[in-house]
């Protein structure tokens, strides 16, 4: 099949509280495997979810902390932090989209929805722009000829060739928002990010993605986040989905009662509107290890 043919069959998986889990033929070990909550641990569990199969797709939990935006607040808060994961296991396969939620609520019915106030990355950002030349060549062609004398038609043809020269520009595209779901009243009650590769080179989206969430709460009732991420593999990686299950993660509970991590640093829990959520989202292509050739 042409590879244009192939390019238009690209196909969307979604990788959310329902996943399509397997991307091989056989079934990758750990391609159906359902991330729960450990009875003995319900709360902030770190491993949000993990894929893995021709491609792989994770989200961690790296830092929560549980505390108020200012000394002087009426309200409370809690800042989060994540880090998102997409590799491929075999050459040529790649992930062309990403789009995640993650959509905060309270653990019993009627109790009070945390507030999305701040996230990062936030807004719509290019990443890595390429440029490349493209020319166009146009021909014109015509014939000026002598009337017909017995039967014999003569005559010149003329063509007039014009080439015409354009600079396209492409990038890897990431949009991070605050929405509403399932309501359309009040605050942001979820944060979203989509990742959307450089069509022009198809190198797939960035390897990995570190994003930040601030949120306002009523109380100190635990919450829960419902985790959703859809994924566009290229077509070979989706043709080789054959075996599977479809499972359900289990929502991530909070309880604000948990100490910080403070994994990625101290942070000051009484002023958590302070922290710079910018510093601590990244996005990364590659990682590239210095170093690695031994000499014996």
């Amino acid at each position: 099949m042409p590879a244009s043919d192939t390019d238009d069959l690209d196909e969307v998986y979604e990788i959310e509280e329902e996943f399509d889990i397997s991307l091989s033929p056989t079934g990758d070990e750990g391609s159906s495997f359902r991330t729960a909550n450990d009875p003995a641990s319900l709360y902030q569990r770190q491993n949000v979810t993990e894929r893995k199969g021709a491609v792989d797709v994770r989200c961690q939990v790296v830092d929560v902390v549980h505390g108020l935006p200012h000394p002087e607040a009426e309200v409370f808060a809690t800042l989060i932090v994540l880090r998102f994961s997409f590799s491929s296991r075999k050459a040529g396969r790649r992930i062309l989209e990403v789009q995640t939620s993650l959509e905060f609520a309270g653990c019993k019915a009627g109790a009070a929805c945390p507030e999305v106030i701040n996230i990062a990355p936030y807004g719509d950002m290019v990443l890595v722009q390429t440029s490349q030349k493209e020319d166009e060549k146009l021909s014109l062609g015509g014939n000026i000829g002598a009337p017909p004398l017995l039967g014999v038609q003569a005559g010149v043809n003329l063509a007039w060739d014009k080439s015409v020269s354009r600079e396209t520009t492409d990038a890897t595209k990431l949009i991070g928002s605050m929405d509403l779901i399932g309501r359309n009243y009040g605050n942001a009650n979820s944060a979203s990010w989509s990742l959307v590769e450089n069509r022009t080179t198809k190198t797939g989206v960035p390897t990995s993605m570190t994003a930040s969430i601030l949120l306002n709460r009523e109380d100190n009732s635990p919450f829960k986040c419902i985790f959703k991420l859809h994924a566009t593999v290229d077509w070979m990686s989706s043709i080789e989905k054959l075996v599977g299950s479809r499972s359900r993660d289990d929502p991530v509970l909070f309880d604000p009662r948990i100490k910080p991590t403070n994994r990625l640093q101290v942070y000051d829990h009484e002023a958590l509107d302070s922290v710079n959520l910018e510093r601590l989202a990244n996005v990364t292509f590659m990682t590239v290890q210095d170093n690695a050739v031994k000499h014996i």
